[in-house]
């Protein structure tokens, strides 16, 4: 599932209802397109406060990322070495292969 598909309580199309998404503040539809990137660090200064801002006053939102940094921790593979790197790649590369393979299996070209 990815962030953009998440919905909680809230309308995502309407500003936040817990306050969030008050001055020049994100709504929760923002958040979960952003959440993704906030996670793994790749957001400008800025975009990350807006995030963190409205994280503070939806509960929504920070049960969802609370929930995918969880999620993250139990995929982690040091990052930091070329041996997890190359760990990483190679299970990558497994899972696709894999689902080649049972979709060629299922007659799917």
């Amino acid at each position: 599932m990815s962030g953009n598909d998440y919905q909680h309580q809230h309308n995502q199309d309407a500003p936040c209802l817990d306050g969030g998404a008050g001055q020049n503040g994100i709504d929760c539809r923002e958040t979960s397109r952003r959440l993704w990137a906030y996670l793994d660090g790749e957001l400008t200064a800025l975009s990350q406060e807006e995030v963190q801002a409205h994280l503070t006053h939806c509960t929504g939102c920070l049960h969802l990322t609370e929930t995918q940094r969880r999620f993250l921790g139990l995929l982690h593979i040091d990052q930091s070495t070329s041996a997890g790197r190359e760990a990483q790649a190679a299970a990558l590369k497994a899972k696709v292969l894999a689902r080649l393979a049972e979709a060629r299996a299922q007659g799917l070209p």
